[in-house]
């Protein structure tokens, strides 16, 4: 046999072998799915795959009540997920979505956080103590924030009390007043008042966020407006946050961002939320 017939029988099964052998994307591909491997006990369609759909289809063969019950006990067992991941972490809010980009480049848009109760171990930042009352007495009045190229660098306290801004403590949930919104960012220091501790915080986003949260100035009580554009109003008692982040699973939150925050934005504005980042 000619070497120029064994070298053409050859082609092919080096072809082969080549396609056989898995590419760096495929690797990489595998392994997040890997990692990411525990996620399918968090997803609700496997329990009802699992539990539900094996006894439906002994017993029909309508593909619409198939769907019908595998979208009704989806959401049963989501809840009952939710129950129990919010009994084991201490929270009723378990897990969250972040909807913005406030928290960049640590969190971004889409990201899926863990939340569990704050405790002893929660790390707020350096902690001052302010001896007065504080609930529902607006920051201005006992702090003032420096400010150094439009950057906020420290904070100073009564008593030549003053901490540097470090980007360090807990990143925390907490209802905004007097919006009502959800607020998730880092938690930049402890306040020991003589009412309860309390903690102010900022977005690590320092385009976005230039300022921390309370930093209102003056405040009209009975409008209900600040004198600079703020986000919340007082500092935020410590036993009132919703939750102390734990872990993040990255851009896991998107589908639900798509179905109801891009495309409503669509449909009302004509365009993407002004925080979308290419992938949600």
């Amino acid at each position: 046999m000619s070497k120029l017939s064994e070298m053409k029988r050859a082609a092919p099964q080096r072809e082969a072998r080549e396609e056989r052998t898995p590419g760096k994307v495929s690797v990489a591909f595998s392994s997040v799915k890997s990692k990411l491997s525990f996620l399918r006990w968090l997803d609700p369609f496997r329990y009802v795959d699992l539990f539900v759909m094996p006894r439906v289809k002994k017993v029909t063969k309508s593909e619409t009540v198939e769907l019908v019950v595998n979208v009704l006990f989806a959401f049963l067992f989501a809840f009952i997920l939710f129950a129990v991941l919010g009994v084991l972490f201490g929270t009723a809010s378990p897990l969250v979505i972040v909807y913005s980009a406030s928290m960049e480049n640590t969190l971004f848009r889409g990201d899926v956080m863990g939340l569990s109760a704050a405790n002893a171990g929660s790390y707020f930042g350096p902690t001052v103590i302010v001896k007065q009352n504080i609930a529902n007495i607006p920051v201005s009045s006992y702090v003032t924030p420096t400010y150094s190229n439009g950057s906020l660098t420290s904070i100073q306290f009564p008593n030549n009390q003053s901490i540097n801004y470090e980007k360090n403590g807990s990143i925390v949930v907490y209802t905004a007043y007097p919006s009502g919104l959800p607020i998730i960012h880092r938690s930049i220091v402890k306040i020991q008042a003589l009412d309860g501790n309390f903690i102010l915080t900022k977005g690590d986003n320092a385009l976005t966020n230039v300022t921390f949260d309370a930093d209102c100035g003056n405040i009209d009580q009975l409008r209900l407006v600040s004198q600079k554009g703020c986000i919340t109003f007082y500092a935020i008692p410590a036993d009132k946050l919703q939750g102390v982040a734990f872990f993040n699973i990255p851009k896991v939150g998107c589908i639900k961002l798509w179905l109801f925050d891009d495309l409503l934005s669509l449909i009302s504005k004509g365009k993407l939320p002004s925080d979308f980042r290419g992938i949600c």
